[in-house]
């Protein structure tokens, strides 16, 4: 029978403490000087491939010693190991986010604290990968748990596999070595098949997902159960101190080559994950054990899981306390602030407490109680913090509504900010409706309306069935789908039939727009596609196509020589005659401003009356090419301009907050409020082009 590598006698891989301090120093370096040292990121992976090599030793050694897995007695010495540090730092930084963190982010900051405490944290964030509305969140203080969430997951499946493997009754009397080979084998080979997939079709998902990281724990743990010879001749030392070295150089090139353009993890993660295999193959007992002995190498080894918990936080809640980007003296301070509290928490909280479950032999069912104990005090926090910004929501909803009610003077669009006379109601002054908290969620569109990431052309309705005065089909991208409220009150007021069509990142053009993904264009010239087709079935009822499109997202790939300001103005004609040429006129209404990229975040350290200290200029809010202006005087008599930019701006400024309304809930984006107070002005632009057009 085999054993695993590792021997007993041998407690202390001084290799494997250097490998630690180089993983964790490559992701320290990265997230605070990333243009020195691009590729650091694979510094997680190093420590993918440490977890598999020695949970899957541990294991093995223990199943080979006693014939069986106590699961529980694992999983709480895992607990003792990891819980301590990692509910110390949720639970101070939760804290500090109550304390300094603008409430506009206690939605998002809430969730992922949440996701974090419970080891789900990869799936939050894979799931606002491919969401589009979660697409500007800002890094959070908690985004660094997705690593930690996908080991924890490791953790819980591979001893359960090992023992449900072993209670076959073909694998009795089988060596649990070979059978963990195999385990390993197949999950590794799988996991890098659908890795390697996944990246190509999905990066956001694949990124984060456990399925496409499990092999570089397979790897890891596949070392493990390779005996090495033991280095009694030169020759064998020179070989081994060869493979080390060669495997070091292989980490040293990863940080340099792959970066953050690089598709990863994909093939890409050949390189580091190979490389640290090889280390830890060859590492034992040779000269980089001389290196991971040296003081300081041994100190970040020791540490460095609770380097890795305390530098993220201070790199993302720094800026906001000091009001500024990280400049070289705080990212020194980042950096020595981590290695203090590391020290501190490693010595005084997660080896005392390691010991005492070791030493007391605490019973599984008694960790597992404490660990649900802890765990539920740091969700509770997470959750206070989305209690509060509800609480938000629904205060601001019903102000909003009893201002709408009350039919308020210049509330919102009303202000007519762009006239020579705007409309000024003192009573709005210190009015910011929706609550900053609540802005990112301030969006009235509808799944009816809207195709996330597939051809569908998905139409919704307002205003009557039948007996309706004009017909309009509104489509485009998500920046059409926003003015969703300012639509429906048009139908309702003009008793007119509005159909809205709306995809994620794709509007009305037969330029091909840049994408993250081949399915996602895929799905984007598909839907475009159908569009052109309802257009042309729908033709002898529609007055007009409504078109309009984000200018600053997802630009078009310049072809056939053209620059890209040509390339728009050219997709947009071809497309838009797909309508004129079957009788359909088009009325294109020209993109909004933008806002600040901390525009809610701003406004929500803003007390008083409101000021201009979070407004963007003009020529900057509106510097993209919209490129309309120029297709319809390329269509000619069959379409129609439509600029609103005078509701949203000044001659000088666009306004984070007008008539008491939140312009912006992200970037790019309006509010549904905003939205609902252009109505009027959007109304009567849309009846003048019509009746220019004769409808």
């Amino acid at each position: 029978m085999s054993e695993p590598a590792a021997p007993v006698h041998d407690r202390t891989r001084w290799d494997v403490q250097a490998l630690r301090a180089f993983a964790v120093v490559a992701v320290v370096l990265y997230h605070l000087w990333p243009n020195r040292l691009p590729g650091g990121f694979v510094g997680v992976d190093v420590f993918f491939v440490i977890s598999g090599f020695l949970i899957t030793g541990h294991l093995l050694r223990e199943q080979v010693r006693t014939g069986r897995i106590a699961l529980g007695t694992f999983w709480a010495r895992r607990a003792g190991r990891l819980l301590p540090g990692a509910f110390l730092t949720l639970t101070v930084t939760g804290i500090a986010v109550l304390a300094v963190v603008p409430s506009s982010l206690w939605g998002q900051y809430g969730r992922e604290l949440i996701a974090a405490t419970v080891y789900l944290q990869n799936w939050q964030l894979a799931s606002d990968a491919v969401d589009y509305l979660a697409s500007d969140n800002q890094p959070s203080p908690f985004q660094h748990f997705w690593s930690l969430s996908v080991e924890e997951q490791f953790y819980i499946v591979l001893p359960v596999l090992l023992v449900l493997l072993a209670a076959l009754p073909r694998r009795r009397r089988a060596d649990p070595v070979r059978t963990a080979r195999v385990l390993l084998g197949t999950i590794g080979v799988l996991s890098l098949v659908w890795c390697v997939v996944e990246t190509r079709t999905a990066p956001g998902i694949a990124y984060f997902s456990t399925a496409t990281r499990a092999w570089e724990f397979a790897l890891g743990g596949l070392v493990a159960t390779v005996p090495l010879a033991a280095a009694r001749s030169a020759r064998v030392t020179a070989v081994r101190a060869g493979g080390t070295w060669a495997g070091v150089a292989g980490l040293v090139a990863s940080v340099v080559v792959i970066t953050p353009s690089t598709p990863f993890p994909g093939t890409a993660a050949l390189l580091p994950v190979l490389s640290a295999a090889l280390v830890l193959a060859a590492g034992a007992r040779s000269t980089l054990e001389v290196v991971g002995r040296t003081a300081p190498v041994a100190f970040i080894g020791r540490t460095s899981y609770a380097i890795y918990l305390w530098h993220w936080p201070a790199v993302v809640l720094l800026p906001v306390v000091l009001g500024h980007p990280l400049g070289t003296t705080s990212k020194l301070a980042v950096l020595v602030g981590a290695l203090v509290l590391a020290a501190a928490s490693t010595l005084l909280v997660e080896e005392p407490l390691r010991a005492r479950v070791r030493t007391v032999r605490m019973r599984p069912f008694r960790v597992a109680v404490i660990g649900l104990v802890a765990t539920a005090v740091v969700v509770a926090l997470g959750a206070g913090t989305l209690t509060a910004v509800h609480v938000q929501q629904v205060q601001a909803q019903a102000f909003t509504e009893r201002l709408a009610r009350g039919d308020v003077d210049c509330f919102g669009a009303a202000t007519h900010i762009g006239s020579a006379e705007p409309c000024v109601n003192p009573r709005l002054a210190d009015v910011r409706v929706p609550a900053p908290a609540a802005a990112l969620h301030d969006d009235a569109n509808e799944d009816a309306c809207w195709s996330n990431t597939t051809a569908d052309f998905n139409v919704c309705s307002f205003g009557p069935r039948t007996g309706y005065r004009k017909h309009l089909l509104a489509v485009g991208d998500s920046h059409n789908n926003a003015l969703i409220t300012a639509y429906a009150a048009i139908a309702e007021r003009e008793h007119w039939r509005i159909d809205v069509a709306g995809h994620i990142g794709c509007y009305f053009t037969t330029a091909t727009q840049q994408a993250p993904t081949e399915a996602y264009t895929d799905s984007c010239q598909g839907w475009k596609q159908n569009a052109v087709r309802w257009v042309q079935d729908h033709a002898d009822g529609l007055d007009a196509l409504l078109v309009t499109h984000a200018a600053t997202k997802s630009p078009v790939i310049a072809t056939d020589g053209a620059d890209a300001d040509a390339t728009v103005v050219r997709g947009l004609v071809g497309a838009w005659r797909s309508a004129t040429e079957n009788g359909v006129p088009v009325i294109a209404l020209r993109d909004n401003p933008t806002a600040r990229d901390d525009v809610p975040a701003c406004l929500a350290q803003m007390r008083g009356p409101t000021t201009g200290a979070c407004d963007l200029p003009r020529d900057q809010a509106l510097a993209a090419f919209d490129g309309s202006e120029q297709a319809v005087a390329a269509i000619g008599d069959r379409a129609r301009y439509v600029d609103l930019t005078d509701w949203y701006c000044s001659a000088t400024t666009c306004p984070a907050v007008i008539g008491g309304v939140l312009t912006h809930r992200d970037p790019t984006h309006l509010t549904a409020t905003f939205a609902t107070t252009l109505a009027p002005a959007l109304g009567s632009a849309l009846r003048s082009a019509l009746s220019s057009l004769g409808r």
